[in-house]
């Protein structure tokens, strides 16, 4: 009899060893389930793009606007690597950077960039995170086109004695401020050097001050056709 007390003892202990060893093992793969599902949710990656357009927002037939960068960069951040891969992607790409100005006076200002129409999930880190610029109010006039050969361009003992150019006078935009400033519109070849006979090229057009500094401003035609004559100085 004792025996058989002994013996069923032992069974139930045995049974009851199994059932704590099972259950421990179910709650301990239950936790490094739970565990992993929570690391791969948790885990984010970034692209970074860089150039990205700004769209700035303001009244275009009042004001000229200058003295900025058009461009951003912008690091994405999310979990879901197709997603980001399609806002990568210019073709496929749904968010926007902006400054708006509508509410600026005249002036120089530094504006905050903002991101618009990101995906769910998605964020964004823009550097730099503002731009500056200068608004002023929006004037044209027309300007007479001199082509232009400077003396560092010319080989030693050369001069030009024509240049001729296919535009004759182009209408420039700018503002108030910078208008002023236009001491005259020219047209130049600004890679030409150490030249000693006739040329003909493409020709940048460019509104300078009196110190030769190119100003920023909108011309009706951004290129003329030049020509030059180049003679020997007797």
């Amino acid at each position: 009899m004792q025996d058989k007390v002994k013996k069923i003892g032992q069974l139930v202990l045995s049974a009851v060893i199994a059932l704590v060893l099972f259950f421990n093992a179910t709650t301990t793969n239950y936790k490094n389930s739970v565990s992993t599902v929570q690391s791969t949710e948790s885990e984010t990656y970034t692209h970074t793009l860089t150039n990205i357009p700004i769209e700035i927002k303001y009244d275009s037939e009042a004001y000229f606007i200058s003295g900025f960068s058009s461009t951003v960069n912008v690091d994405l951040i999310g979990s879901n690597r197709v997603i980001l891969q399609r806002e990568s992607d210019e073709s496929t790409r749904t968010f926007q950077v902006t400054a708006d100005l509508t509410d600026l006076e005249p002036g120089t200002h530094s504006v905050p960039l903002q991101v618009s129409n990101l995906p769910t999930g998605v964020s964004a880190s823009l550097n730099p995170s503002e731009m500056t610029l200068k608004i002023g109010k929006k004037v044209s006039k027309i300007f007479a086109v001199q082509g232009v050969i400077y003396s560092n361009q010319l080989a030693d003992g050369y001069m030009a004695s024509k240049v001729s150019v296919s535009v004759s006078a182009v209408k420039v935009t700018t503002d108030e401020d910078t208008m002023a400033l236009i001491d005259h519109v020219e047209a130049v070849v600004t890679d030409a050097a150490n030249l000693s006979s006739d040329f003909s090229a493409t020709a940048t057009i460019q509104a300078v001050d009196q110190q030769g500094n190119v100003l920023p401003v909108v011309l009706s035609e951004s290129e003329a056709g030049v020509q030059a004559t180049i003679t020997k100085i007797k």
